[in-house]
């Protein structure tokens, strides 16, 4: 999805967002509810929720982090970018997370607004008050302070009105206080034009005309008439409530109020129904369906659902997921129903373990994504219900069947199934009914997939801590791995853990899965060392003052230096031998940001990417995709390539630190030709360095070393594109870095020598097109020394004998550097025998 769209840029007032974005946000049943959006949603994890309901199965949610950690935070929104660049979505006015990650509430206010436009095709009418407030007139109006009342149209001034309200409670003040014969404000208004009256009335002459007046004399008391008129009007009102009963019967007895009380008693009795009855219904009738109805026969003795319940496992697998997600999609009304009676609760969870107990590992993920679901909706909809009942019936249901499971993957997704079901306050009684209810090896299992969701300020780490401490150095292989895995998480989260005595003892187990959870806790906590304030204010970056020699400081500094070395040594060991390619991989993952600062994980790296497989090699150096996960909690990570993508400038550090090793490494080995694995990495260092900013005399030594091997590279098919682009690169070091390389023409006379010999049309024809290309450079524009260099090269070719100039495809290359065609010296000899008649091999 892509947009050109341009919105408006808002001005928050406060920190509420509008309120058709939160009722949007609330409309997605994201897995957290957002309470303070300025903090719920400022680490991108739900931003990044937000988007896999647009894009289902493109945004995989659990490479995404819910930390406040500014390392998690910042890794969320480089992966948000990334998901965007891959789909091609453009989130109108956004230039990055820079300010989102520096906490601006205006930012991530327009970021919300644009994405809300975005994915809705709505926009955001920006609120009259909000308009004002961020108006030049409200900054200017501190001195003359008015009143503003808010209505549908806008806002208006209340001068007047206020003018009028005064003046109003003056008038009544007076009133209050002024003497009686004051007129008050109504008098005033009822006030008519008055006559004078005459106070002689005796001199004013009234004419009176008096008619007859007939008269009826009353019979009886005035009490008895009373009497009988309430005797009637009683009378009265019976006769019209009769009237008013048969009307209502009349209509009573129409065909409308009939289908209402139809409809009414079926509410009834669906009230009376259980869960089981409505599971049991949509099965039956999900099983008609046309694509289901030669695959899927029910048990003749038993309900539909018992027998969905029962044969789960050979049930098709476009059916069981269907029924499943049709839950999921109303999610609401099944909470509605059964948390109307707590047992239909218990009756709907029994029936999810149930199919979870019976369903295959390769299939229980949909399930159990069920369970989840409905487990944090659950405790949005009743929280001390849900918590009793967990604790009371689910908890002990869902140890039985992590008991019960024999693949380990499944045990995970059970153990991770829990932390649906919990709350901040209520893990302590969860990990106090696991241990009751399991054993030592499942319970630290289940403590190691906790740990992994444990925020950093938790107080529950010295607890968990406390039993990795226990069990780490343990002879059992399983107690040993959850408890590294639980160090491990720990270290992530910045809690201190101390191993320093134990490390060696620890790297040397052979087991690889403890293996690579040391190199991944002993990683962690170098990068714990790393991010001290003494590390980085003396080692990375020292100040001013401190680069003055002291004592104090001196030490501070070789012991920072021991320990981070102390580690990489441990990790070195748990890394070597090199018989497991997921090791490697791991390794290759956890160390490449620590290179800068371990010389011994430097040495290690360049060991691993040479030793290592093909597959893993081109997805350590090349690939930004992401590993698949491993058992044993191992995470899974990025590629180096897209570590290192992150920082440009660590890039060419590292890159030109590892080029110097290879080097090295190449002078003591003298090797006659260079294997795939060391081509790969010298091609990635020599993409990735910047030779203009290192010094003259490491840039000759690189490619003294180098450009034999480079060269002798351009004749041999399965190295032939990464020497072309090495070659060029050697190219552009002597002529534009001004490097000086000896022999250069005669090496690559020899090269051109070598292809010929090999009779193997591609490389011939990589060769024919390499030169021409540098002819094609070596025009007006090329500076003189490749231009000397071609011509070097052909005087090189045509001294040798027989010349390969005699080829026509070599000579054709060369005819713009000379005027005339090329004249073969044996004109009586064909080319065939000139290539027969070769001389000795390239020396070197």
């Amino acid at each position: 999805m892509s947009s050109n769209t341009n919105t408006q840029a808002f001005q928050p007032v406060g920190k509420a967002l509008p309120r058709e974005i939160i009722k949007w946000i609330q409309g997605l049943d994201l897995s957290y509810s957002v309470k303070d959006p300025r903090r719920d949603l400022s680490n991108g994890f739900l931003i990044a929720e937000i988007f896999s309901r647009y894009y289902p199965g493109r945004v995989q949610m659990h490479s995404f982090d819910n930390s406040q950690k500014d390392e998690r935070r910042q890794n969320n929104y480089q992966q948000l970018e990334l998901f965007f660049k891959k789909n091609d979505i453009v989130i109108p006015n956004h230039k990055g997370f820079a300010e989102i990650l520096d906490n601006d509430w205006n930012a991530l206010y327009n970021f919300l607004v644009s994405i809300y436009s975005l994915l809705t095709q709505r926009k955001v009418i920006n609120p009259p008050l909000a308009s004002y407030v961020n108006s030049k007139e409200f900054a200017t109006s501190t001195q003359n302070t008015q009143t503003f009342l808010l209505k549908e149209k806008g806002i208006e001034k209340l001068q007047e009105e206020q003018k009028q309200e005064d003046q109003f409670q003056k008038e009544q003040l007076s009133e209050k206080h002024a003497p009686l014969s004051v007129s008050s404000k109504r008098t005033n208004f009822m006030r008519v034009p008055s006559k004078p009256i005459s106070q002689n009335l005796e001199n004013l002459n009234y004419q009176i005309e008096v008619k007859n007046i007939s008269y009826r004399p009353v019979q009886g008391s005035l009490l008895k008439l009373k009497e009988e008129q309430q005797q009637l009007e009683k009378q009265q009102e019976k006769l019209n409530s009769n009237n008013d009963r048969q009307i209502q019967d009349s209509f009573q007895k129409t065909p409308m109020d009939e289908n209402k009380r139809e409809t009414t008693s079926t509410r009834e009795k669906q009230l009376d129904k259980s869960i089981y009855d409505i599971l049991n219904e949509a099965l039956t009738q999900r099983q008609q369906f046309a694509q289901f109805a030669q695959t899927v026969q029910f048990k003749q003795n038993g309900t539909a659902l018992q027998s969905f319940i029962d044969l789960i496992d050979i049930y098709p697998e476009d059916f069981v997921n269907g029924f499943f997600q049709e839950l999921i999609t109303q999610k609401e009304a099944y909470i509605n129903f059964i948390f109307k009676d707590t047992n239909e609760v218990w009756k709907f969870f029994k029936f999810t373990f149930q199919c979870i107990q019976n369903l295959p590992v390769q299939r229980v993920h949909v399930c159990i994504d069920l369970v989840n679901q409905f487990g944090a909706r659950s405790l949005q909809k009743d929280a001390l219900k849900t918590r009793s009942l967990f604790l009371e019936f689910f908890l002990p249901e869902i140890c039985n069947l992590i008991k019960q499971s024999v693949f380990f993957e499944k045990k995970q997704l059970l153990i991770q199934m829990i932390c649906s079901f919990q709350e901040p306050m209520f893990k302590y009684q969860v990990i106090q009914t696991m241990k009751q209810n399991l054993s030592v090896e499942h319970f630290m299992q289940c403590l190691a997939v906790f740990s992994g969701f444990e925020q950093e300020s938790s107080d529950l780490w010295n607890d968990m801590k406390r039993y990795g401490y226990i069990y780490f150095l343990s002879a059992s292989t399983s107690l040993s791995s959850s408890a590294l895995a639980i160090l491990c998480n720990a270290a992530k989260a910045n809690s201190q853990v101390k191993i320093d005595k134990h490390v060696i003892a620890l790297a040397k187990n052979r087991w690889w899965q403890n293996r690579c959870l040391c190199v991944i806790l002993f990683s962690e906590m170098i990068r714990g060392i790393i991010k001290t304030p003494n590390y980085q204010n003396l080692i990375k970056s020292p100040q001013q003052g401190q680069k003055f020699f002291s004592i104090e400081n001196d030490r501070i500094i070789s012991d920072l230096k021991a320990q981070v070395n102390h580690f990489s040594k441990g990790i070195e060991i748990a890394s070597l031998p090199i018989d497991s390619d997921i090791l490697m991989t791991q390794s290759l993952i956890h160390i490449v940001d620590l290179l800068g600062d371990s010389k011994i994980l430097l040495e290690l790296f360049v060991k691993i990417v040479l030793e290592v497989s093909q597959e893993s090699r081109q997805w350590a150096l090349f690939s930004q995709e992401q590993q698949d996960e491993y058992d044993f909690f191992i995470p899974s990570d990025k590629s180096f390539k897209f570590k290192l993508n992150i920082n440009s400038q660590y890039v060419k550090q590292v890159s030109f630190q590892l080029l110097l090793h290879l080097v090295e490494l190449l002078n003591t080995q003298k090797l006659l030709n260079l294997p795939l694995g060391h081509f790969e990495l010298l091609h990635w260092c020599f993409q990735n360095t910047d030779f203009k900013i290192q010094n003259m005399e490491s840039c000759e030594q690189i490619a003294k070393v180098t450009k034999e091997y480079v060269y002798l590279g351009l004749s041999d098919p399965t190295v032939l594109l990464y020497a072309n682009d090495l070659a060029k690169q050697l190219l552009d070091l002597q002529f534009k870095a001004e490097v000086q390389i000896e022999n250069h023409d005669k090496i690559f006379a020899n090269c051109i020598r070598l292809a010929l010999k090999a009779e193997n049309d591609q490389v011939l024809n990589n060769i024919v097109e390499f030169i021409e290309n540098l002819v094609a450079e070596s025009g007006q524009s090329a500076s003189d020394g490749m231009k000397n260099f071609i011509r070097s090269v052909y005087d090189e070719l045509d001294q040798m004998n027989p010349s390969p100039l005699s080829n026509p495809k070599i000579s054709k290359c060369f005819e713009r550097v000379n005027d005339k065609p090329y004249q073969s010296p044996h004109p009586d000899v064909s080319d065939v025998q000139i290539q027969d008649e070769q001389q000795s091999d390239f020396q070197y």
